[in-house]
């Protein structure tokens, strides 16, 4: 078993990397990755550590650790998601359901290839993962698109999109390069990165500069502008390795899931939270919101729009439409965790709901005070079946991550209530 004092004896390096815990049979059962791996390791064993039932079980488990070192953060990203897709381990799976991995798809059927983010495997194409961090992966294609500028759009335009204007992107949707070249230039050495073939495509621009500068180029020809485009490039690819810092995004979001759940005394963590909201003006174009966030982030790719049916005037029964209609999609996985944005009487009309289709799970109100102070008064945090609200320090994690939920179902929502409303405009 492994101890506080036995991973001090250990040489662990401080440098970023990837670290794997074995269990007493040298089965792989968690895999992680860190900045100092050395730190991040005996952070599971400090007496302090306050873990959730699954980590400390995990903790308990865990006889032996072995490490990989890599040279940037985000190859180990890259690492840990070929990791975890190789040995399946037991805890990466029971503290995060599989379900809400993140995926990097390069669509490579599409008339212009491009990089999205999915959370289902499907469509024809490569794809790279699992990804613990939606987040972290998301800032790890931004700093990809410096290297090698990829467009998002699918299909070419008689223009080029607006990234070709910032150079974030080749023109290959509107023509200035034609796809056989972006595949080649672009594409290509972004799925050899993804790959592990980082050595592979630094000594290929290195090689290929050499015999450039060997040639020496006349300054304004169509080799010379290749020698500075491929020095750029090498240039990008070192700093950007070298300066992105994606392991710590997302983590704090993870830790104030844990935060909420310990303030307000949740039966268990809601990993998996759906944000309600309703918008209307004067009662017309009724619309509801449904938003989703997976450990802490925005999960937009489940998000849905509901335009209210009901003739029942007020926010109550637009709710409970909603609710009943969501939860008649019984192939949408069931949340940990609602929140309305409302006060006592949307959250008992929400219990109510879930009680008619025998579910039982935990629903919070939030609201704002009314009245001429509503834009400094304290959020207020409803619960069902009690009578005062309660107010949390404005400085609090879990405030603040019910106040993100809040206000993101709450765009959402005035979103498709401007939509509708201009469509109708229209129509006039």
């Amino acid at each position: 078993m492994l101890t506080k004092a036995v991973i001090d004896k250990l040489e662990i390096p401080t440098s970023s990397g990837c670290y794997q815990f074995f269990n007493a049979d040298k089965k792989i059962i968690y895999v992680g990755k860190a900045v100092n791996l050395k730190s991040r390791v005996r952070s599971y064993f400090q007496i302090s550590a306050d873990h959730t039932p699954a980590k400390r079980k995990m903790v308990s488990e865990a006889a032996s650790v072995k490490w990989l070192e890599v040279d940037s953060e985000i190859e180990a990203l890259l690492l840990e998601a070929n990791l975890i897709k190789k040995y399946q381990p037991y805890y990466n799976v029971l503290l995060r359901d599989d379900k809400r991995f993140a995926y990097l798809h390069i669509s490579l059927e599409d008339e212009v290839p491009g990089l999205f983010i999915t959370r289902n495997i499907g469509k024809a194409g490569k794809y790279y993962g699992p990804f613990t961090s939606s987040r972290a992966l998301i800032e790890t294609m931004k700093a990809i698109r410096k290297i090698w500028p990829y467009c998002t759009q699918k299909k070419i335009k008689a223009e080029p999109c607006f990234y070709y204007q910032v150079r974030r992107c080749t023109g290959v949707c509107g023509g200035v390069i034609s796809r056989a070249e972006y595949l080649k230039t672009v594409i290509k050495p972004i799925i050899d990165f993804f790959d592990g073939k980082k050595s592979k495509l630094i000594k290929a621009y290195e090689t290929r500069i050499k015999i450039l500068e060997k040639a020496k180029p006349e300054i304004g020809t169509e080799k010379y502008q290749e020698l500075l485009k491929l020095k750029l490039t090498l240039t990008h690819f070192k700093h950007v390795l070298a300066s992105t810092k994606v392991i710590s995004v997302g983590e704090k979001y993870a830790n104030d899931v844990i935060e909420l759940a310990k303030v307000l005394s949740l039966p268990k963590i809601p990993y998996r939270i759906e944000g309600y909201d309703i918008s209307n003006i004067f009662g017309e174009q009724v619309v509801g919101s449904l938003v989703v966030f997976a450990n802490g982030e925005a999960e937009k790719s489940s998000y849905k729009k509901f335009k209210i049916r009901t003739e029942r005037e007020g926010d109550v029964w637009s709710l409970t439409e909603m609710l009943e209609r969501r939860l008649a999609h019984t192939e949408w996985p069931l949340p940990d965790l609602i929140l309305i944005d409302g006060g006592k009487a949307q959250v008992s009309q929400a219990k109510r709901v879930l009680a008619k289709f025998k579910i039982d799970v935990e629903v919070l109100g939030l609201s704002k005070g009314a009245g001429l102070r509503s834009a400094i008064a304290r959020d207020k945090i409803y619960f069902a079946g009690e009578k005062l609200p309660l107010e949390l320090p404005l400085a609090s994690p879990a405030l603040h991550l019910l106040k993100r939920v809040r206000d993101e179902s709450h765009r959402f929502a005035i979103g498709y209530h401007r939509d509708l409303r201009s469509k109708k405009f229209l129509l006039k």
